[in-house]
């Protein structure tokens, strides 16, 4: 299958899917107000567990690390993009977090592993790879930094100083707790030790409800009725997180000294849709999560239209 028809394929079933909890939520079969929670189980459980699953299983080398600090980079310069729209568009408090967050964070979970299998097939280190250099070029950031942005300009903080506590508070949460226990355990845990096996199986469990509490999250927060109004400011979020992106990783990318599945693999973070973590961490955190949930839907849709254009665009260079 052409890699072009396997992107849209993904992001077309998670656009059926967040409908779908749409649907459901519209004909009463779900609940608008079960939205925060779904959204504080993923905050407080599902993602914890799946942020330590996949760190401790990490191969972390330092080889790739030119690729990792240029995805931080970019996503950063894309953060503060996102900050200039929201100031452009004079958002305040709540709905300031949503558009920072879907602007700077693109979706590794649309790419995936038969993404890349599809792309370089029988490449097994190629599929490592992948997983590695997303997992610490864009995760981390999300979990530290747009968790602290989603906290700051939450509504529960209201001012500079409530703000700045709210930011640090995140050095107590599930997430950041997670990530210093991942990173430290990463390679030295004994896997075959019949209680840590266990103990680690109940959190495959555990983490295997974050991707369905992560799409209900989506779909209950999502109101279809009022995207008139945020047209111009999707426009601009989209135009940054789906061809700003790509663009900044693309110019760089070819200057380096990097193998041709590495440049496809930098692409795709890229050019991959607003990741959805950011929905449910303004709804956890007092952010404006509807305005996030369509953001992220948006990005979705007009992807479909990009990503094919990127790909146009990098077989020309």
């Amino acid at each position: 299958m052409d890699i072009q028809l396997r992107a849209l394929s993904s992001i077309s079933v998670l656009l059926i899917l967040i409908l779908g909890v749409w649907f459901f939520k519209h004909i009463g079969l779900l609940k608008e107000e079960h939205g925060p929670v779904c959204a504080t189980l993923v905050t407080k459980v599902t993602l914890p567990a799946l942020i330590f699953l996949s760190l401790i299983h990490a191969d972390l080398k330092w080889g790739h690390g030119m690729m990792v600090i240029l995805l931080m980079g970019v996503s950063i310069v894309c953060l503060g993009l996102g900050r200039l729209i929201a100031w452009a568009f004079r958002l305040h408090g709540p709905a300031v977090a949503p558009v920072i967050l879907t602007t700077g964070f693109s979706s590794s979970s649309v790419l995936g592993v038969a993404l890349i299998s599809e792309l370089f097939p029988g490449n097994k280190q190629a599929v490592v790879d992948t997983v590695v250099i997303s997992g610490l070029g864009m995760a981390p950031l999300v979990f530290t930094l747009g968790t602290m942005i989603a906290q700051y300009y939450g509504e529960t903080a209201s001012t500079p100083q409530e703000r700045r506590k709210a930011a640090l508070d995140y050095f107590r949460s599930p997430i950041f707790c997670a990530l210093v226990a991942g990173f430290a355990l990463a390679n030295v845990t004994n896997h075959d030790n019949s209680i840590i096996h266990s103990i680690l199986d109940g959190l495959r469990v555990v983490s295997a409800g974050n991707t369905l509490l992560v799409l209900l999250s989506v779909g209950l927060l999502l109101q279809l009725h009022n995207f008139k109004g945020i047209i111009a400011l999707a426009a601009c979020v989209a135009f940054v997180n789906l061809i700003v992106m790509p663009m900044l990783i693309l110019l760089p990318a070819h200057s380096m000294d990097l193998a041709h599945w590495e440049i496809e693999v930098l692409i795709l973070e890229g050019a991959m849709p607003a990741i959805m973590v950011p929905v449910v961490l303004c709804e956890a955190y007092g952010a404006d999560g509807r305005l996030a949930a369509k953001l992220v839907l948006s990005t979705l849709a007009v992807s479909i239209f990009t990503i094919p254009a990127i790909f146009l665009l990098r077989g020309l260079l």
